[in-house]
């Protein structure tokens, strides 16, 4: 009898923790991995521990981080980077918060490479990032920097 009070409480858990969130442990890993320039390393780091990794990432995403986001309404994995918070929405798309100002931005990558930033009203921002620098030029000429990693 009393396995079965623990095993319902397990499924419980585990069943309530089951909230979707934006995974961004999975895809700090999967960024990692696809990160390489040969295409056997990046094969190899998928394969030899990216399989565990991922299982890993997977099991913590899914049971602590992504319903730590669905109760605390961010993740707590959001990367504070020098004066900006980026947070990843989905594989090409992060929300970044200007932590000096409180201006919000959308940037998403673009199939060919390129980055569309938009701001909190939805006006297209023209974005150039170099290195870990990040210069957002809006419509009336005012210039942005974030300091990004």
């Amino acid at each position: 009898m009393k396995k079965m009070v623990y095993g319902a409480v397990a499924a419980i858990g585990l069943l309530s923790a089951g909230c979707t969130g934006s995974f961004q442990l999975m895809q700090a890993i999967h960024k990692w991995h696809t990160g390489f320039e040969s295409k056997w390393t990046d094969e190899i780091c998928y394969v030899i521990p990216g399989l565990f990794l991922y299982g890993c990432a997977w099991a913590v995403d899914t049971v602590a981080f992504n319903s730590m986001e669905f109760w605390l309404g961010e993740s707590p994995i959001a990367v504070q980077a020098g004066n900006a918070t980026v947070t990843r929405l989905d594989a090409r798309t992060a929300l970044v918060r200007n932590n000096d100002t409180g201006a919000t931005y959308t940037m998403t990558r673009n199939a060919d490479g390129s980055l569309l930033v938009t701001d909190a009203q939805g006006n297209a921002v023209r974005a150039e990032r170099v290195g870990s620098v990040l210069t957002m030029t809006a419509s009336d000429g005012s210039v942005r920097t974030a300091l990004l990693k």
